[in-house]
């Protein structure tokens, strides 16, 4: 019979070893290239977005030199305002006068026996001037009726605001058509 022969390889352990340098170096090597991906994707992206902010800068530079070229035209007509027009027109807005509310509530608080006879406004003086009629009460001396008028007309707020003075301007006391009516007048100083 034929001898056996084994064979021995006494080198298995530097192939293990081999093994290990060539896979340590394979885990180097994509590391390595992994990081270098990382790198490129996020410098890719900051650049990506700087672009973007340039445009979007340019953009905005451009918009701006729109709206300094409108701002010029607009100072250089005669339809330009100023701040201090606008605060001014802001405080005239807010201190004016609304008549058309006035006469709404001078309508609700007088009497039902009083009846304007006239509303006249002199802007030389600023001086509203209500004129008007009203029964005479033979229970009240006239001048206590008109001022009982004058006082209802002076203790509503939502009237009287914007009076500096509501004072009485006189009154007759007239004849029509057989009835016995008093005639007067209010001054209320605007201011």
């Amino acid at each position: 019979m034929y001898p056996a022969y084994y064979r021995v390889n006494l080198n298995k352990a530097s192939n293990r070893l081999d093994q290990s340098v060539v896979r340590q170096k394979r885990r180097l090597v994509i590391a390595i290239a992994f990081y270098f991906l990382v790198i490129v994707l996020v410098s890719s992206l900051a650049i990506y977005k700087s672009i973007q902010n340039y445009e979007q800068i340019k953009t905005l530079r451009n918009t701006l030199s729109q709206i300094d070229e409108e701002i010029n035209r607009l100072q250089t007509s005669s339809e330009f305002l100023s701040p201090e027009d606008i605060f001014t027109l802001a405080e005239l807005a807010r201190n004016r006068l609304t008549w058309t509310e006035k006469m709404d509530v001078l309508g609700r608080i007088l009497p039902k026996d009083v009846t304007l006879t006239g509303i006249d406004y002199d802007y030389q003086i600023n001086i509203l001037i209500i004129k008007g009629i009203t029964k005479v009460n033979p229970r009240m001396k006239d001048l206590d009726l008109i001022n009982s008028i004058l006082d209802i007309i002076k203790n509503d707020p939502d009237f009287s605001s914007g009076f500096s003075n509501i004072k009485f301007g006189g009154s007759d006391r007239i004849k029509h058509l057989g009835q016995e009516l008093i005639s007067f007048e209010i001054s209320c100083l605007v201011g």
